[in-house]
């Protein structure tokens, strides 16, 4: 491992040693809401948001081999090959042999899409509470620049909720436990109302904030969640989703269902602020199809991906901190049983990934200033070191500063930048740099 990447980490873990969603679907503290219909028991309401940003992306493209030669095992030489990776975007001068330059604008979603929930909650009896929830998202930007195609809505949530002395039961889609605590960092102290990195610049959004540069996204799954009641500040949240496939390689067979948990502790600092601090896990493993021999050419009949996330959130006056971590296999860059070459090797191996995570806000009067940094480490599996004349992405680094201006509780105008850097292990790079500026408005 390089210097940059070892110094990096180390920091991290330091600053998560010292301290350890949004409007619409992160923790309580930042939703919104409007009551529709109010009833003896029961009420109908609604939350949501709608915006729109200036997104501007200048940098290099798709790394390429450009002949570069290794010394094969059997002494032949042999043409390097760059593994998948980065960021595919249009180029101004790009070619096969040639890396080419980046500079593209789009107007686009954000970090979050346009949304609009709708949810009735009721109490059953005294002690006993109901209620059920349905989100919407859109985004504003048709895939492949467009503009003739529609754009279709994705119903992102839905589930029933029991809530009661025992605890909580929710059944239905919704955010997944593991690394729920590190993208509420991402969410809550730099890109609730921001782009971060756009993502699939040349399709569609929604954008991607800091998931891949140290933020492994939580996601949404199908599942049943238990909460269990608050106790001295801790509360176990446990779930039994949907189990996912991976689509890249042979590895296309589930069998039980994937069980993440979330272990949470808060503690108010007085007037001052809180603390907050998190651990989450998942496992799931993961099959071929059919009948399946192993052999030293075919690879395993199957894997486990399993992972683990940590970290927290401080909150001093004006001052907001954020670290997090995770470590696994099977992850991925973007989310855990990620569908791309990244997760899994030639041969059907689960690679191995971690991440470190620290992000800062500063709220002074209606400015919300912040700025923070991610990575992201891919290993090469065993079968990846003899396959000497392929690049593998060894990391991705971000880091990212902006300003929030809130004219209002509900009106929220940014400013921003992110740099986003791509590494492979012979050596390629790619950088991009990510300006944007928008205004959302939510309720």
């Amino acid at each position: 491992m390089s210097s940059r990447p070892r110094l990096f980490a180390a920091c991290i873990h330091v600053l998560a040693c010292l301290s350890v969603s949004t409007a619409l679907f992160f923790p309580g503290e930042a939703r919104a809401e409007k009551v529709l219909v109010k009833g003896d028991n029961w009420d109908v309401y609604t939350d949501g948001r709608v915006g729109a940003f200036l997104s501007w992306t200048v940098g290099e493209g798709q790394p390429v081999a450009g002949g570069k030669t290794v010394t094969l095992p059997d002494g032949s030489v042999g043409a390097v090959s760059v593994a998948p990776g980065g960021w595919g975007v249009s180029t101004t001068n790009g070619d096969e042999t040639t890396q080419g330059d980046v500079n593209t604008m789009r107007v686009r979603s954000g970090f979050i899409g346009n949304t609009l929930g709708l949810g009735v909650r009721s109490e059953i009896y005294p002690g006993l509470k109901a209620s059920t929830y349905i989100q919407i998202w859109a985004v504003i930007e048709p895939d492949g620049r467009n503009k003739g195609f529609g754009i279709p809505a994705d119903v992102r949530q839905g589930y029933a909720k029991l809530e009661g002395f025992w605890g909580s039961f929710l059944a239905g889609r919704t955010r997944t436990l593991f690394s729920r605590g590190a993208t509420d960092i991402n969410v809550l102290y730099a890109h609730r109302w921001g782009v971060g990195f756009p993502n699939r610049i040349d399709a569609n959004g929604p954008t991607a904030g800091m998931i891949g540069f140290g933020v492994l996204g939580s996601g949404f799954g199908p599942g049943f969640i238990y909460g269990s009641p608050v106790l001295a500040g801790f509360q176990l949240n446990v779930g039994l989703f949907d189990p996912a496939t991976m689509s890249s390689g042979t590895l296309t067979r589930t069998q039980l269902p994937r069980g993440e948990a979330e272990l949470t502790f808060e503690r108010p600092l007085g007037s001052l602020g809180k603390v907050v601090l998190f651990a989450n896990g998942a496992y799931q493993k993961v099959y071929k199809q059919g009948a399946c021999t192993v052999s030293a050419t075919s690879g395993p009949c199957d894997q486990t991906a399993a992972g683990v996330g940590y970290g927290g959130r401080l909150e001093v006056g004006p001052v907001r901190l954020g670290v997090a971590g995770h470590y696994g296999k099977g992850l991925g860059f973007t989310y855990m049983l990620e569908q791309s070459y990244q997760a899994v090797d030639s041969l059907n191996y689960l690679r191995t990934f971690d991440g470190y995570y620290v992000q800062s806000q500063v709220v002074l009067r209606q400015f919300d200033l912040f700025a923070g940094a991610g990575i992201t480490r891919v290993f090469l599996s065993p079968h990846d070191l003899t396959q000497v004349a392929v690049s593998n992405v060894k990391n991705q680094i971000g880091i990212n500063a902006g300003a929030v201006y809130n004219l209002a509780e509900n009106v929220h105008f940014n400013l921003e930048y992110m740099r986003a850097e791509a590494n492979w292990w012979l050596g390629e790079k790619q950088v991009l740099n990510n300006f944007a500026s928008g205004m959302t408005v939510n309720w």
